[in-house]
């Protein structure tokens, strides 16, 4: 039985799994993304090292082949060429990652953006299964997002498509990372969320989305207006974004989505209240269903849609 590999590289760990024909893997394993320095050489080392780990697994197992490895970055990826032109928070500029692995590696290898991956996996085998097209948005430390159209995840020309969290809601807003002030991400990531609820009690003292989500669950009135600005402003990117795409369903992952009720409720309506009447009626917005697996499942998933458009089963 052949198998193939899937890598979703975050900031701070990497997690890679074996695949065969489900989206569950047969082995599982977490990584650090780099040693001690965020440098290129650290994370190609750290990927490779993950690589070999399950590689020895898979001989355990008894498996056959590896047949090829998917592979998810976040930040600004071109599938096509293969390049990591940026990556978010990772010292990865105008890497060649594809042809880096498949020289070391000598079997196919596929990247994407993670946010893509994330809604790869989804689609196939998560909250947007049977969705005949799905916007997938990732919020957490930043904030992210994949398009499935006919099955297939859209780039656009400059593979740019779907990165609703650089859309500019206020103009003259926070400083984003990405250079321009008022993106989406300034608005209802996680450090945002954190920083308005700072402001509104005037409290410096640490704290975390999860701790004021608690607080929102009991009661408590700044933390719930948080959520409810957080779920405006979503509400209303959403719905902007559905006027010009029209995606039949909206997945929303990442730790913040983990909020549950506190978040999906008001965001629900406000999406009603500013998407157009067929949107607002039809368009489904649901929590994702696979954790923090989402990505790890669509990179795998990478390599099995590249044998398709191969002509290869």
């Amino acid at each position: 039985m052949s198998y193939v590999i899937g890598l979703d590289v975050g900031g701070t760990t990497i997690k890679g799994g074996i695949f065969t024909t489900t989206a569950q893997p047969l082995a599982e394993i977490r990584f650090r993304t780099y040693d001690k320095n965020n440098v290129r050489d650290e994370i190609l080392a750290s990927m490779s090292s993950v690589i070999h780990r399950l590689e020895e697994q898979a001989d355990r197992l008894g498996l056959g082949r590896m047949e090829g490895v998917g592979i998810g970055v976040p930040g600004f990826v071109s599938s096509s060429e293969g390049v990591v032109y940026k990556a978010a928070n990772l010292a990865l500029i105008n890497v060649k990652l594809r042809q880096w692995f498949e020289e070391r590696f000598n079997v196919p290898c596929v990247v994407q953006g993670d946010a893509r991956t994330g809604a790869l996996g989804e689609f196939e085998f998560g909250a947007g299964k049977g969705a005949e097209s799905l916007l997938y948005v990732v919020i957490g430390t930043g904030v992210g997002s994949g398009m499935i159209l006919n099955g297939e995840i859209y780039e656009g020309v400059h593979a740019l498509a779907g990165e609703i969290g650089h859309t500019i809601i206020h103009p003259d807003g926070q400083l984003c990372a990405c250079g321009k002030r008022g993106c989406l991400e300034t608005l209802v990531s996680g450090p945002a969320i954190v920083r308005e609820y700072r402001n509104r009690t005037e409290s410096q003292s640490e704290t975390v989305p999860e701790i004021i989500t608690k607080r929102a669950e009991a009661g408590e009135q700044a933390a719930l207006d948080v959520y409810k600005n957080v779920a405006k402003t979503l509400g209303i990117a959403l719905a902007n974004y559905c006027t010009i795409v029209d995606p039949s369903r909206i997945v929303i992952g990442g730790g913040v989505s983990l909020a549950g009720s506190v978040l999906f409720n008001p965001l629900r309506e406000f999406f009603r209240a500013y998407a157009s009447p067929g949107a607002a009626k039809s368009i489904d917005i649901r929590p994702a269903s696979l954790g923090d697996r989402s990505g790890l499942v669509g990179a795998s998933l990478l390599v099995k849609k590249s044998w398709q458009m191969a002509g290869r089963h």
